[in-house]
């Protein structure tokens, strides 16, 4: 099989387009507004553009992934890993040491950065660099700080309650502010967002198995229980790519996963157009046409599957293999 990469230059709805079937057109229309609801909220550009559907996207997101076992991609936003780095200051770090859970679509955009956010982090910094800045505070004549010079006097390093909060400024252009606790004077600004380390995908492959075992158990229509054929891993997947233990545990059966050959042909249908979208498509080549008519397919058999597989492939590749979902933190 084989597709090119000018595949990927055409839009979404486009790449998914064949038979000219009301029926069929349904199902791309809800799963390209689906895939259109992380996109807006993943680029400045998009939000901006897209303004006036940010709340509608967010609210759309957050109930299709709370109904369909997919809440925990969500959790995967990088501002809510623990782990912060600020790439243009090397004076301090930040780290979260309380969890945070979100409990509405609101929620979920203060994370992302499309709102005004702040929460509680630690500010870890040398005890040389603190008293300099303190210094430099109270040589500005705005008052220095009280209660921390012998506590810079008895350790190298220092660990502070912080407030961190995350200004969108309309998208143009968001700044992180880190403010000590019941310090007013002592804050400093970073004008980027922050990176965090890439979580592991081993650390999510359980709850990413059992979302994959409940959507073959839950959405598909065809009554055929048969197990898919074993098989090798295909020709058109990326070398090196971080979600390959997750195609191995469909096509080959790894870490006990057992889906349906009616599940396996919709995600045959639906990864390769997925990885030709984003230009990962690595080896080897997949007609389009065929393409196409595996599509086609399984739009007309499996049209619940098929949409869901698209926004589980979505959010993955954002989460694994992209900037990760949100504005005012990105994957390092």
């Amino acid at each position: 099989m084989a597709i090119t990469q000018d595949y990927a230059a055409v839009g979404w709805l486009q790449a998914f387009l064949g038979i000219n079937d009301p029926l069929l057109q349904k199902t791309r229309l809800e799963t390209k507004k689906l895939v259109d609801c992380i996109e807006v909220i993943c680029s400045l550009t998009t939000i901006r553009e897209k303004r006036d559907q940010i709340e509608t996207s967010l609210e759309t997101l957050w109930d299709f992934c709370h109904a369909n076992q997919m809440a925990w991609a969500l959790n995967q936003v990088p501002s809510l890993l623990s782990e912060w780095i600020l790439p243009s200051n090397d004076d301090f770090t930040i780290s979260r040491t309380t969890p945070v859970t979100l409990s509405s679509p609101k929620e979920l955009g203060a994370a992302l950065g499309i709102y005004d956010w702040s929460t509680n982090v630690t500010m870890r910094i040398r005890s040389a660099e603190f008293t300099t800045w303190q210094r430099r505070v109270a040589r500005v004549g705005s008052g220095a700080p009280v209660g921390f010079t012998m506590a810079t006097s008895k350790t190298d390093i220092m660990d502070l309650n912080c407030i961190a909060s995350w200004k969108a400024n309309d998208w143009a252009d968001g700044s992180w502010n880190f403010q000590i606790e019941n310090q007013p004077n002592m804050s400093a600004s970073v004008d980027e967002a922050i990176q965090v380390t890439r979580p592991e995908l081993a650390e999510g492959l359980s709850a990413i198995l059992n979302a994959i075992d409940w959507a073959d158990r839950t959405l598909r229509v065809t009554k055929n229980d048969k197990p898919a054929a074993v098989t090798t891993i295909p020709i058109w997947l990326p070398l090196g790519d971080r979600l390959v233990p997750i195609h191995e545990s469909v096509y080959g059966g790894k870490n006990d996963l057992v889906v349906t050959q009616v599940f396996a042909n919709v995600w045959d249908s639906v990864w390769p157009v997925i990885y030709c979208r984003r230009r990962k498509l690595g080896r080897g080549h997949c007609e389009l046409k065929h393409i196409k008519d595996k599509v086609d397919q399984s739009l007309s058999t499996e049209p619940r599957l098929f949409t869901w597989l698209v926004v589980f492939a979505e959010l993955l590749s954002q989460v694994y293999t992209s900037d990760g979902l949100g504005i005012c933190a990105k994957y390092a």
